[in-house]
């Protein structure tokens, strides 16, 4: 059996300009720009964030209710997703309920290849490679970086197993590099 290839990822600071290009002027930047904010904040599944409904959005966390094998959980939201949704959904109001949270420009649930394309545009818009998947690695890349426990991570991402999550492990190289020199008492070279 070959080993796992290392997963790509974007740093923060691309994770910021991904969620932040669209345009909040129009009715679709307003909703990719909170599409991307979930994304970037959450690290969702495609499938999860084109099946939330109005009843799963709280305001520093939302309700994964259809999540892969059928499996549930809760995710933290950040400030800043929380405040691109609620702009989202005060000029675009969602009904109640088992409501869609996000639609096609015909009303319609918004599918995963709409999705994909949603992402895939703004990405390359800021010069980006990159697919909604990249978001789901960029989050738990960030999560590991500042700390969070790779149990947490797994239970974020919804992984079953913690062989799954472990990937990430080689990906947040900054965090494990912080802590080893922490907890080592190593200096810095130079």
């Amino acid at each position: 059996m070959s080993p796992r290839k290392i997963p790509s990822f974007y740093t923060s600071s691309q994770m910021v300009q991904l969620a932040l290009a669209p345009d909040p002027r129009s009715r679709t930047g307003l909703r990719d720009r909170a599409i991307l904010s979930i994304l970037c904040s959450t690290g969702l599944r495609a499938s999860e964030l084109c099946q939330l409904e109005s009843r799963d959005l709280h305001s520093d966390r939302l309700f994964v209710r259809q999540g892969k094998f059928g499996h549930q959980r809760w995710v933290a939201l950040s400030p800043a997703a929380s405040r691109a949704v609620g702009r989202y959904l005060v000029t675009f109001p969602v009904p109640r309920g088992t409501a869609p949270v996000f639609r096609s420009l015909n009303g319609r649930q918004l599918s995963r290849r709409q999705l994909h394309k949603i992402v895939t545009r703004h990405a390359r818009s800021v010069g980006l490679r990159g697919c909604v998947h990249t978001t789901r690695h960029s989050a738990a890349t960030m999560w590991l970086n500042h700390g969070v426990s790779l149990f947490s991570v797994k239970a974020l991402l919804g992984h079953v197993r913690l062989a799954t999550t472990s990937i990430y492990c080689g990906t947040a190289i900054d965090g494990l590099v912080t802590e080893m020199g922490q907890k080592c008492g190593w200096q810095s070279p130079g």
